[in-house]
């Protein structure tokens, strides 16, 4: 039997925090025994692939009988309204953006989905309308209950797919997110710019203001070629991998020229520049330390890049 027996044996459903939380909220509906074969199912592999999609995730369990079940999942989407507060939360906190643009999940995420009353896991059984084509009438069975932990070991691999149940794909949130964190550093801007002008104005406007603040910005020929010496001394320098890989290219998104080209997606702009950069990385450690072992963290391959394997909006997986 294939599916995913490999990857469940050698782990336990849940290692990240959203993906317990995912399971925390079932068991809190007292499913805890049917959960329980359910895991023992998953574990085994019966789940043989899994289809997530905005709203919903199908599944095919092999039971009992020869032919497999097929499982479905709906999870109740987040209206239009709903996301247009959840992600106008997200982007006025800049750290949940920071992390969301380049591809993680913030630790307090369900804080900006509780402040508009719109809870990201499910909160009740409502949230969640289930089927599947074994005889078993009780719900959640252990074919759903299955499918249920394979969610959970999705959500590992990719925490957006649990945006995605929730009826929204990722690169329409990370869309949304850059567009309002746009349009709050226009907001904040405009006043820095304005105190600044008004300082000139202060001292005298014009020419002779500009001048002035010239003359002080810039060091003489001398000043600039010589430098401070013993200030260059204390100035302490750390030359390390950064914590998140291509950061600046996972908040900024592909560059209109790209996305002109229709066969081209903002992921694969993002993944090719993701490789580059951790080479990049590397070479710099390499510079620094003259230690040619110090890989960036994922990068053996040198320069060379895959575009190939587009993700879109729809996540499919058979084993």
């Amino acid at each position: 039997m294939g599916g995913y027996w490999s990857m469940a044996r050698k782990n336990e459903f849940g290692g990240s925090w959203w993906a317990k939380e995912w399971i925390s909220a079932l068991e809190n509906f007292g499913w805890t025994s049917r959960l329980q074969r359910g895991r023992s199912y998953a574990r085994a592999g019966n789940v043989l692939s899994i289809d997530i999609g905005p709203g919903s995730a199908e599944a095919r369990v092999q039971g009992s009988r020869r032919r497999p079940y097929k499982v479905q999942i709906r999870m109740k989407p987040l209206s239009e309204p709903d996301w247009d507060r959840v992600t106008t939360a997200m982007a006025g906190r800049a750290a949940f953006a920071a992390s969301l643009l380049a591809g993680e999940m913030p630790e307090n995420i369900e804080d900006a989905f509780a402040q508009c009353d719109a809870p990201l896991f499910p909160a009740s059984e409502e949230d969640l309308a289930t089927s599947c084509t074994c005889p078993d009438w009780a719900n959640p069975c252990k074919h759903i209950a299955a499918v249920y932990y394979i969610l959970a070991q999705e959500f590992d691999r990719d925490p957006f797919l649990l945006f995605l149940l929730r009826g929204k794909s990722k690169e329409d949130l990370l869309t949304s997110l850059r567009h309002k964190r746009s349009q709050a550093v226009c907001r904040e801007t405009p006043g820095s710019v304005i105190r600044d002008v008004s300082a000139l104005e202060d001292t005298g406007c014009g020419m002779d203001a500009e001048s002035t603040l010239a003359a002080e910005l810039c060091p003489s020929p001398e000043q600039f070629w010589n430098g401070d010496i013993e200030g260059l001394n204390r100035v302490a320098i750390s030359i390390a991998p950064p914590r998140i890989d291509a950061a600046a290219v996972k908040r900024l998104g592909a560059p209109p020229l790209w996305n002109n080209h229709r066969t081209r997606s903002s992921q694969e702009f993002i993944r090719i520049m993701d490789r580059y950069c951790k080479a990049v990385t590397r070479r710099a450690m390499v510079w620094a330390y003259g230690d040619d072992t110090q890989d960036a963290p994922g990068d053996n391959s040198g320069f060379s890049c895959d575009p190939n394997g587009v993700n879109g909006a729809t996540h499919k997986k058979s084993m």
